[in-house]
């Protein structure tokens, strides 16, 4: 079995617990949990100062088993020989540090499985001379690098400890006691950016927010809708607000069900403006699950764009159809509504440009398009828009 242990002791220059300052929108704790899920670990081990689990514990380890991880809260280290036996795989990660996780993925592969070795970094290392009693010396010119994959085997020795001497440390030097293999980490791999130590909450944040710019998509200020929502976006995710993604797409759904249903009604204004509003919704869900998946290293999710745009233009279209052509009456005009929409959506497809973008922000259009049909100007409106869409289409093609 590989299992991970890692610490909930050392508290900030604030007092708090390193382990549970926010870093981009989730815990140092979640931070390391996620990691060592990468690694492949079946069960997660924390040392705690008390017995009693604490919320970002209680939040970690229902994360850990909805994917079938184990995890485990210990106060003190006198459990862990009975829960690592010989054979098994230990993967520890110091109290407080977000290493990066392709550098460690790195460091701890080979051969198709886990290769077991002591990370370590210069004695002159900037976070060795600061942090001393975090990154202990290993020898002469090398100090621990705060991550270690050793054998189970030694841990049985910890039973023969005194109970308040420091775990982590004691894995460390029954590591190197052992003969496990030491790998140095170039300066260029542990940087603030990549090899973050959570010691103050000002440092903590400032590399989640470097975390979060690095992560998130670009923003086009040509499409004022989409801008603001990666805007808000960002801001959702810097707080960690829980659930936010299916509040967001429930009340995009809600919101554009109600456009639609108004707007048939014969409430036109109102409803293209409720549409738009359930465009801009179904934007900031979109964004911020991509966020939140590029931040742990799992890219895009396949399709998600796509289908969020289909799903955003059908509304849009019906929208427009109806409030055109209230139900059930019926003329030809309402045609204008889908045309425009579809129009939109082949100059979204463009190359980039500053047409292509604003094309692309379907909240700007129906929002646009609400106050035309208020000052009883929509069918002008739309009709407007398609030559200028269509207009757009053919220059294109004449370039190319």
């Amino acid at each position: 079995m590989r299992i991970g242990l890692i610490a909930a002791l050392r508290r900030s220059e604030e007092g708090a617990l390193r382990a549970e300052l926010p870093l981009a929108g989730r815990t140092v704790l979640a931070w390391q949990g996620a990691l060592l899920q990468s690694l492949g670990v079946e069960r997660v081990l924390c040392l705690t100062e008390t017995s009693a689990a604490s919320g970002a514990m209680l939040a970690l380890q229902r994360t850990l088993e909805r994917t079938g991880t184990a995890f485990h809260a210990l106060k003190g280290f006198a459990a862990l020989p009975a829960l690592v036996r010989a054979e098994d795989d230990l993967i520890v990660i110091a109290d407080g540090l977000v290493p990066e996780p392709v550098v460690v993925q790195a460091l701890l592969s080979g051969g198709g499985g886990l290769a077991r070795a002591v990370a370590s970094l210069p004695a002159d290392h900037p976070l060795a001379a600061s942090h001393p009693e975090d990154f202990e010396r290993i020898d002469a010119t090398r100090c621990w690098a705060g991550v270690l994959a050793m054998r189970g085997a030694p841990v049985q020795q910890l039973a023969d400890m005194p109970a308040d001497a420091d775990a982590i440390s004691l894995l460390l030097r029954l590591a190197l006691q052992a003969g496990t293999p030491i790998r140095d980490l170039s300066p260029r791999e542990v940087v603030p950016e990549s090899w973050l130590l959570a010691d103050n909450a000002p440092s903590v944040a400032q590399a989640g927010a470097g975390l979060i710019a690095r992560a998130a998509l670009p923003v086009d200020g040509r499409a004022p809708g989409s801008w603001l929502a990666g805007m808000m976006a960002r801001a959702i995710v810097v707080r960690g607000s829980t659930g936010a993604v299916p509040v967001a797409a429930g009340a995009a759904l809600a919101a554009m069900l109600g456009g639609l249903l108004l707007a048939a009604s014969g409430v036109g204004g109102a409803g293209l403006l409720l549409a738009g509003v359930g465009a801009f919704a179904a934007e900031v869900a979109w964004r911020i699950a991509s966020l939140s998946r590029r931040l742990i290293g799992k890219g895009e999710s396949a399709g998600s764009r796509a289908r969020v745009d289909v799903a955003v233009d059908v509304a849009a279209a019906l929208t427009g159809w109806f409030a055109l052509a209230p139900w059930p009456d019926w003329q030809p005009l309402a045609a204008l509504g889908p045309v425009v929409v579809g129009l939109a959506r082949l100059v979204a497809d463009g190359s980039g440009s500053g047409l292509s973008a604003a094309a692309s922000d379907r909240t700007s259009l129906l929002l646009l398009l609400s106050l035309a049909a208020v000052t009883g100007f929509l069918p002008e409106m739309l009709a407007c828009l398609s030559l200028g869409l269509l207009a757009a289409l053919l220059l294109r093609r004449a370039e190319d």
